[in-house]
């Protein structure tokens, strides 16, 4: 009671004020508009609410003076105003040596007077109060008549009603709509001045948005307005603009019936260059008369630029403008040029160049212009004006590394030849290493044999990754018809990986062919790889055998057996066209994939008659290849409730089905759950699998399974400048399909895996610096599956004490 008395909003209120507390629209059933369109026009809305009913943040607003915080920023700018005078004259002083050596001078960086003081940014936690306002209220209410206007509703009333609680100084605004009967279309007239451009529109009205017997909506007048102009605009009507269009409605009949008719003015233009005086005449239909296209920077207006060379296709009839030598092959950029000569001017067709030259990731920008021939006033010429990228670029990175604990140091050198064979080729050379400090695997706490392995860098890994891709589709993917829209890539990748320890040295070598396209507006990427093999080929120290012997478990054994991974798989990713973290509107994020590994290749062996091994097992060069099938999905909503606040929500599953040829997942495609990205009560690789509990036992190592489920549930919302602060709660594990006795209670059971799930919850706070954003997440566990079942909530044993702390860079999801 004391909390609720002193977040009590209403105290610096003066007389005759009063709270928007709530503001409804009644009688939204008879439009049959959904609800939130009327809410938008609301001019006052009531102020956020803690949990929907503490009035915290108008509290916390209220705690400031602003007579106080004014002062201060008036002391603060009288500061500035001293700290920038001689920053200027400091500046002049150095600009005069600059100019004597024959650099350009600099400006001064001066403090910026406009910049909130922290007292206010602290204060903008909150918000100010929303004091009702009656010319804001007499606002809305003719602006919600207005839309219910444009909606076909012209006989509409809104009325609006303020109920005022004197005792709790707040009010309750109510608008209530009185729509009446809405006008229907039955009729669709015509009246162009331009019968050749009029015949056009017409031959397209199956398309037209006004249909009879539909309800007038003034939304479809304006998209009508631009399907005509687009029209136009992809038929050689260079000069029309949707001014040249006209709607009149006329309501003279009864029953809510009206007329529409489509006005199409003749097109307007000067009589000369020394006159005011206007012609009216039909619209000019204009074709391409030459296409230049110019494959180097260019600085000006291109019609004052001259160059020194020219190039012209026999084919297209395209002419290359040159300075320099030609560095791409010209079929690369003419079979992405949809603008032909002799063709009527096509605005579509020009969007659809400049999409797919920039899509070949050899131009930094393309711009397409259309200038009227200088011979012929009704021919365009079309200069299409791409800037190049830096062929070749090295970057290098560097960074220090803590995972679960594990301290490293991370290097990489990137080297990449953009336009490797003049065909926009991408060849890219990565050589990565890596040091770490990591703990032993097997033993308990007490062996002294490796016990200063943790505190020393014992884990080394390097090694070199090639990648070239081609912008185009290869065999087998050329049999398939794409279009350059789709931008087509077809890329070869391989990798070798070196990792050595004092226990054992291990190399993974892979070689993959695929192929991506996008779909659907580029909405939806597809990635193909019909062929990607691995090998794994492992040197163990005895001891170490031994010790993994001792263990027991399949998959871990399994991951330093030498073994040979052919896979292939399919991607789908969709990602909607908004930004996740800055849209207003809902995005969403899938991404499914599904692979299968050796299944044809034991199908071969068995024709051929191939000999197996003492367990049924398939081998190439002595070395057992993988077989199973595997599929997940990956699924993320996010939902903005205010400019800096969104719900996010996730959901994650998987399966993998070892078969014949390995019983088990190769470890690399093998899930596990924990860590910074997923279930963040619990270090990465350490939950699960199922209720299985490694309390007694004296292993160390990574906890994977053949089965996930993972959810998540993020409310991001802004603290203060830079920082924002996020709750969240995480639930989810990984199983087994089949029993283990080394892992008692794993295996996923249909009556018992509900009561499996770990969850845990937490807070995170994110420091935005515009090109990274720094990540601390606290969570802890409130219910652990590794307890006794009917024992599993934690909210009686000091939770809090297992807080887990994970950084990272960028959103975890």
């Amino acid at each position: 009671m004391v909390f609720f008395s002193a977040c009590n909003p209403s105290k610096k209120l003066l007389p005759n004020q009063f709270i928007v507390n709530q503001v409804n629209v009644e009688n939204v059933r008879e439009t049959n508009i959904p609800k939130e369109n009327f809410e938008a026009f609301f001019r006052q809305k009531p102020n956020r609410k803690l949990f929907r009913k503490i009035d915290f943040f108008v509290w916390w607003y209220n705690r400031f003076d602003d007579a106080k915080m004014k002062q201060r920023r008036i002391n603060r700018n009288a500061k500035y105003d001293e700290m920038n005078a001689q920053r200027i004259i400091k500046n002049d002083q150095k600009n005069k040596e600059r100019i004597k050596r024959g650099k350009r001078t600099k400006q001064p960086k001066l403090k910026d007077k406009e910049s909130a003081l922290i007292l206010e940014s602290i204060r903008d936690i909150g918000e100010p109060a929303v004091i009702l306002d009656s010319s804001l209220t007499e606002l809305t209410r003719m602006q919600l008549s207005r839309y219910l206007f444009s909606k076909g509703y012209f006989n509409n009333r809104v009325k609006d009603s303020v109920k005022i609680n004197q005792n709790s100084k707040r009010a309750q605004i109510s608008y209530f709509l009185y729509p009446d009967k809405p006008y229907v279309i039955t009729s669709l007239k015509y009246n162009f001045e331009d019968p050749q451009l009029g015949g056009l529109f017409a031959a397209d009205s199956a398309h037209s948005f006004f249909k009879r017997g539909e309800i007038y909506d003034d939304e479809n007048r304006k998209n009508e307005i631009q399907r005509l102009t687009n029209l136009a605009a992809n038929n050689g009507y260079y000069y029309f603009e949707n001014a040249y269009l006209d709607f009149v409605a006329d309501t003279g009949f009864s029953n809510q019936t009206l007329s529409i008719t489509t006005k199409l003015r003749k097109y307007s233009r000067a009589f000369n260059s020394s006159s005011d005086s206007l012609v009216f005449t039909n619209h000019p239909q204009l074709k391409i008369q030459n296409v230049f296209i110019v494959p180097q920077t260019v600085f000006g207006n291109i019609k004052d630029v001259s160059f020194s060379d020219t190039l012209r296709s026999k084919r297209t009839g395209f002419i290359f403008l040159l300075n320099e030598p030609l560095q791409y092959r010209r079929r690369l950029i003419m079979d992405n040029v949809e603008i032909h000569l002799g063709e009527f001017f096509n605005r579509d067709l020009a969007q659809k160049t400049y999409k797919q030259l920039l899509g070949l990731g050899v131009f930094k920008n393309v711009t397409i212009q259309f200038l009227i021939n200088p011979d012929n006033p009704n021919k365009l010429d079309c200069y299409i004006i791409c800037n190049p990228l830096i062929r070749q670029s090295t970057t290098s990175q560097i960074e220090g590394t803590n995972t679960s604990g594990n301290l490293g140091i991370d290097g990489s050198i990137l080297y990449q030849n953009r336009n490797t064979f003049r065909g926009g080729e991408l060849a890219e050379l990565k050589l990565q290493g890596a040091i770490a400090a990591q703990s032993q695997f097997n033993t308990t706490e007490n062996d002294k044999t490796f016990s200063f392995l943790s505190k020393t860098f014992n884990t080394i890994q390097f090694g070199p990754e090639f990648k070239l891709s081609f912008p185009r589709a290869f065999f087998p993917f050329s049999l398939l018809p794409f279009k350059k829209e789709m931008f087509p890539r077809t890329y070869i990748k391989s990798e070798f990986n070196y990792q050595a320890r004092p226990e054992f040295n291990r190399t993974i070598s892979s070689i993959d062919y695929g192929f991506n396209f996008r779909s659907n507006n580029n909405l939806i990427r597809h990635d193909l790889v019909p062929f990607e093999v691995y090998f794994v080929k492992a040197s163990l120290s005895n001891s170490f055998r031994t010790a993994l012997n001792d263990l027991n478990d399949a998959f871990l054994v399994n991951s330093f057996q030498d073994h040979i991974t052919t896979v292939s798989k399919y991607v789908l990713t969709y990602i909607s066209k908004e930004n996740s973290n800055t849209s207003r509107k809902t995005f969403n994020y899938v991404r499914w994939s599904i692979q299968s590994s050796g299944n044809i290749l034991r199908k071969l062996y068995d024709v051929m008659g191939h000999k197996k091994d003492s367990i049924d097992r398939y081998l190439i060069l002595g070395i057992p290849f993988a077989q199973f099938i595997r599929s997940d999905i990956d699924y993320r909503r996010y939902i903005p409730i205010r400019k800096k606040t969104r719900v996010v929500f996730r959901f994650a599953a998987g399966i993998g089905k070892p078969l014949k040829n390995l019983n088990v997942l190769p470890y690399e495609q093998s899930f596990f759950s924990g860590g910074p990205n997923s279930i963040r009560a619990w270090r990465a690789r350490t939950l699960g699998p199922g209720g299985y509990d490694p309390t007694n036992s004296s292993a160390r190592f990574d906890k994977i399974g053949d089965l996930l489920l993972e959810t998540n549930l993020e409310y991001r919302f802004h603290i203060i400048k830079s920082f924002n602060g996020a709750l969240f709660i995480d639930a989810g594990n990984i199983w087994r399909l089949n029993p283990d006795v080394s892992k008692p209670n794993g295996e996923f059971l249909i009556n018992t895996f509900a009561d499996q799930i770990a969850i845990g919850t937490g807070f995170g706070l994110r420091w935005d610096l515009s090109f990274l954003v720094l990540r601390l997440d606290l969570a802890a566990p409130i219910k652990d599956p590794k307890l006794a079942a009917g024992n599993r909530w934690t909210f009686d044993k000091q939770f809090w004490e297992y807080t887990v702390a994970n950084f990272g860079i960028g959103y975890p999801f």
